[in-house]
């Protein structure tokens, strides 16, 4: 019997030398057409940078100024009354921008409260049911050079927010038993 792990190390191999093999039946400059596809890629890399370090930038600035703290004092009677506990709601901030952030939050979140308290039960679903919206939205459209994408930003904001009502809902209402 085949191991898997077998099958595995040699899908890409197998994958290179069908690239090859084909290119070379079809008569193909097979270092010319990798060399344009990677400097394709180093413009696509080039067109993308300035999103990504302006939304790191922000990221940065958002959570070492504590400005997230700023933003919940005003509403959490509006939480209190809503059973959302306030430590969660810096992740539905975060988790539209950046991934990254989103992940360090959640990790920050389980060594406080612990992955098993309604917090890190709500977070691990949020991580799990929603998107990077804003910072996909940036990359990819930036990327293209698409100015109008309001259309796919609402829908995607609205998405990520019905998965976090659904979070909060599963949770505290112990529909779901994580």
């Amino acid at each position: 019997m085949i191991k898997i792990s077998y099958i595995i190390s040699a899908i890409i191999p197998t994958m290179i030398l069908t690239v090859l093999f084909i290119g070379l039946k079809e008569k193909k400059d097979i270092f010319k057409l990798f060399i344009d596809g990677v400097i394709k890629g180093l413009k696509v890399i080039y067109n993308i940078f300035p999103y990504i370090f302006a939304i790191t930038v922000v990221i940065g600035l958002i959570r070492s100024t504590n400005a997230l703290d700023i933003l919940i004092y005003p509403i959490r009677p509006i939480l209190t009354k809503l059973g959302i506990d306030e430590n969660i709601v810096p992740l539905f901030i975060l988790r539209p921008l950046s991934g990254s952030a989103s992940t360090s939050y959640v990790m920050e979140l389980f060594k406080k409260l612990g992955p098993d308290s309604n917090p890190g039960k709500i977070a691990s679903i949020i991580m799990g049911g929603t998107e990077t919206t804003i910072y996909c939205t940036t990359i990819l459209l930036g990327a293209v050079g698409i100015k109008k994408a309001r259309g796919i930003l609402i829908a995607g904001l609205m998405a990520d927010f019905a998965a976090i009502i659904t979070a909060i809902l599963l949770v505290n209402l112990n529909i779901i038993k994580i």
